[in-house]
């Protein structure tokens, strides 16, 4: 299966110009809610994935979609990972609360599944026009350039990492195991700065979903890193949507090190 990884860009950026970035510090109070606490959805979402959605199925006829928020309406939605038809895989905007409090950390995640497997990923940081596309089995490009992650850091105590879902008390149990370990509240953003050379690794403590980690992962994986769920070592699949920690690490003997001193500090609770 082959589609214009180039036009979907175009469709991506065409999205974020016309409907995303326009809205960005210009919501009104209606326009934001929360499906649950701390799950924000806006105006925004909504459009950006009907818009996504629609012109997605047109590029690929006979391919169906599975976004973010048709699932947080009606989780049948999910069983279209089940069949043989191509299925684009849309987050609208990852990084909601971002985008509705003014921060700049969001973007939108595309990625095209075939028999369960992620093909393609496009990682789109919106605000900064950096965008990133992953092949399976060809590499990944950031804004037309080689994207591989860096592979200096030999020591957990010298490691860099994104934290996805960290909260304050996991940064304290951590404190001396890496040397730092940033949340910016995105899957996008911490996969971005993995592929860019800006972080040595990501964790992701409380679970994968199909529009956070299909695009993400293939992203991470083709600039080289090595990804699974721990602590079982379970490679992640695009239908995925579990509780669960994910590492991505820049090769298998450091996931071995980042997981044997994570999981347990990371997914202990506090008395």
């Amino acid at each position: 299966m082959e589609i214009d990884a180039e036009k979907v860009a175009e469709i991506i950026r065409h999205v974020a110009k016309t409907e995303v970035l326009p809205r960005f510090n210009r919501l009104e109070k209606g326009e934001i809610r929360e499906k649950k606490p701390g799950d924000f959805v806006t105006v925004a979402d909504e459009v950006s994935e009907k818009l996504l959605s629609a012109a997605l199925a047109k590029l690929l006829p006979g391919s169906l979609v599975v976004g973010e928020e048709a699932v947080s309406k009606d989780d049948k939605v999910l069983e279209r990972f089940n069949g043989d038809q191509p299925v684009w895989v849309i987050d609208p905007i990852d990084g909601t609360y971002n985008f509705a409090h003014g921060r700049s950390k969001f973007g939108i995640l595309v990625a095209l599944v075939k028999n369960g497997v992620t093909q393609y990923g496009w990682v789109y940081d919106a605000p900064g026009d950096r965008m990133a596309i992953a092949i399976k089995g060809k590499g990944a490009t950031i804004n037309g350039k080689k994207a591989q992650i860096r592979d200096s850091a030999q020591d957990l105590k010298d490691m860099v990492g994104m934290g996805g879902g960290a909260q304050a008390w996991h940064f304290e149990v951590l404190n001396g195991t890496v040397k730092e370990m940033i949340n910016v509240r995105s899957s996008l953003h911490d996969f971005l700065n993995l592929a860019a050379g800006e972080a040595d690794f990501v964790v992701h403590i409380n679970k994968v979903t199909p529009w956070d980690h299909s695009a993400t992962v293939l992203l991470a994986e083709e600039c080289g890193a090595f990804v699974a769920l721990t602590p079982e070592e379970i490679p992640f699949a695009p239908y995925m949507l579990r509780p669960c920690m994910l590492i991505a690490a820049p090769d298998k003997r450091r996931w071995e090190m980042l997981a044997k001193e994570l999981y347990p500090k990371l997914m202990k609770r506090r008395a």
